[in-house]
């Protein structure tokens, strides 16, 4: 398993958001932390972002990029998908 960091930033979005939502995204934090490259919905990001990847949430996006060798998962920016990439 990995440990996930996670910006505060990213927290302080987290937390403004309905409760149902909450859940569904700690639920899919859950499942990265298992193994964060062979999960569906996991794509490698290119351009700027060359060495995240973004995990899809319904509408919303979680970017992150991967330390292997600590198994630490860094979770940089969460928010709406038209928001998360500007």
């Amino acid at each position: 398993m990995y440990k996930i960091v996670v910006h505060h930033h990213a927290v302080k979005y987290l937390q403004k958001l309905p409760e149902k939502q909450q859940d569904r995204i700690k639920k899919a934090l859950a499942q990265l932390s298992e193994d964060p490259f062979k999960l569906a919905g996991v794509k490698e990001m290119l351009g700027e972002w060359d060495g995240y990847r973004r995990m899809r949430v319904g509408d919303f996006r979680i970017i992150f990029w991967v330390d292997r060798e600590e198994r630490i998962i860094y979770v940089d920016y969460l928010g709406a998908r038209g928001d998360v990439y500007k």
